[in-house]
């Protein structure tokens, strides 16, 4: 019984990493393309999922930028005459 419990408890962990790798990488769109090979219950499941995503990868996108800011006004007035 413990060993299921650990297994379940294994793979649930797995699932979380590869999802938060998936979605700041990419965003919602592969998880789109999966879950649009299923049906039902399912396909629903994956495309919230896959909004859950495209905040993920947004809200991580709009930080990089904005801490990219002070570089990008730095180089620009190096650059002037």
């Amino acid at each position: 019984m413990f060993r299921l419990i650990r297994n379940i408890g294994c793979l649930s962990i797995i699932v979380f990493i590869v999802f938060v790798i998936v979605a700041v990488f990419f965003g919602g769109e592969k998880i789109r393309q999966v879950g649009d090979k299923t049906t039902g219950i399912v396909k629903k499941g994956f495309h919230y999922t896959a909004d859950k995503a495209d905040r993920i990868h947004q809200d991580i996108m709009k930080k990089i930028n904005e801490f990219g800011k002070p570089f990008h006004e730095r180089d620009t007035k190096d650059k002037e005459p």
